[in-house]
């Protein structure tokens, strides 16, 4: 928190000392990396599971922050899609509301806005075959692949193995229909 505080210092007084003035150098903006803890496990997740498809992703510009302020549904908002890397990516998850219930659904909320912030995606509502979403980069389901919440009789519960197909298309949308997608 000292070091965001710090730089966050250095970038006010150098906008300050530049004024209005059209000479202020974006080459001097300090990128940080201010991830808690608790969202940290699902970062370093996502880029072993896009080594895991031949990707490699370095994140050195993002902050991960609890925000009472995004106004409800929204569970998760990233600042920019922007692909470029002059950009501070600054994810906001809603603490105000309770978005998700099982561990694969936080995860799902954190992947999701790392699609925006690092892959540079845009929301996917399309449907597979069988009325499934086809994407993680849905805009109203955080539930693709999660673990039973209440167990309902006879009905779907555990969408579980459902992740690597949604983790594989968040990588790569042409990912082809998986065989439960029909």
């Amino acid at each position: 928190m000292r070091y965001l505080l710090a730089s966050l210092f250095s970038l006010l007084a150098s906008m300050i000392t530049t004024g209005c003035s059209k000479d202020f150098d974006f080459a001097d903006l300090v990128l940080m990396y201010d991830v808690p803890a608790q969202y940290q496990k699902f970062v370093d997740t996502f880029i072993s599971e896009a080594a895991l498809r031949g990707y490699t992703i370095k994140i050195d510009n993002l902050i991960i922050k609890n925000d009472e302020t995004l106004a409800a549904p929204h569970c998760g908002k990233c600042n920019s899609n922007d692909l470029e890397k002059n950009i501070q990516k600054i994810i906001s998850i809603n603490s105000n509301i309770k978005c998700w219930f099982t561990p694969e659904q936080l995860e799902a909320l954190v992947f999701h806005e790392l699609g925006h912030c690092v892959l540079g995606r845009l929301h996917d509502n399309d449907r597979l075959p069988n009325g499934d979403l086809r994407s993680l980069m849905n805009e109203n389901d955080l539930g693709v692949y999660s673990s039973c919440v209440y167990p309902v009789d006879n009905g779907p519960c555990d969408l579980t193995f459902k992740r690597p197909y949604y983790l594989d298309e968040l990588f790569d949308e042409s990912t082809p229909v998986p065989d439960w997608g029909n």
